[in-house]
């Protein structure tokens, strides 16, 4: 019995120190290298998504068609900003930039807010160039330009839009191009502004050049762009 007894007591502290490591949990599995929770959003099928909220009939509504579209992420929600515009159209019709605020939908997005007529600029039914910029403030900015030609005079205004969370706003247009080159035979004058030295929140310069060089500045003020030296030295069609 004593030998026993010495060949127990060996087995029960065994079984003793391995109790603890069988009452600890399993160490949880750890995810393969390169393994994500869910696929990240394919920005294409998003955009489509979002078009189709906000043109559900399709992007030509009435004379206009939107066919150039932009979802832009805010802090307070995807927008989803359209050009349009109006082939075969008349001298004095402008281009359009409409502007959705959308919410999230399952895969898709619901319309939260509409605002068809955004911007509008140009001639003969179309703008010349637009782009929403992260670099004016501290929330979107629509970026367009737009002009024509009267008369052989041609002229171009600079618009720039703010996405705020209630809505588009306006924040400073100012005349950018003129040329009388088709409407003057001496001394003709070409003088194009481009806006350079942007600070955020705070100001730009707007720098000309052509048959005159000087520049222009503006500064941001009671929530709008605003010129400092009173007019602006380019001429205006």
């Amino acid at each position: 019995m004593r030998r026993a007894a010495a060949i127990l007591m060996p087995a029960l502290a065994l079984a003793g120190c391995g109790g603890d490591e069988a009452r600890k949990p399993a160490p949880a599995p750890t995810p393969e290298a390169g393994a994500s929770a869910a696929p990240a959003p394919d920005p294409a099928a998003r955009l489509a998504a979002a078009v189709h909220a906000a043109w559900p009939e399709g992007v030509k509504q009435g004379p206009v068609t939107f066919d150039d579209n932009k979802l832009i992420d805010t802090g307070f929600g995807p927008v989803l900003v359209s050009h349009g515009h109006v082939p075969d159209a008349a001298h004095a019709d402008g281009g359009t930039i409409a502007v959705t605020y959308l919410d999230p939908d399952g895969a898709g997005f619901r319309v939260r807010k509409s605002f068809p007529k955004a911007l509008e600029t140009g001639s003969f039914g179309d703008l010349a160039e637009w782009s929403v910029s992260g670099e004016f403030l501290d929330q979107p900015v629509i970026h367009a330009e737009g002009g024509g030609t009267w008369q052989g005079y041609t002229c171009s205004v600079t618009t720039l839009v703010v996405l705020r969370p209630d809505g588009p706003m306006e924040v400073a247009n100012f005349p950018s191009l003129y040329d009388d080159s088709g409407a003057v035979a001496d001394g003709a004058r070409s003088i194009q502004g481009k806006i350079v030295e942007i600070r955020k929140q705070q100001g730009f310069v707007v720098k000309f050049e052509g048959t005159r060089s000087f520049a222009e500045r503006y500064v941001w003020r009671g929530g709008k762009y605003r010129r400092e030296g009173g007019e602006s030295q380019i001429p205006t069609c």
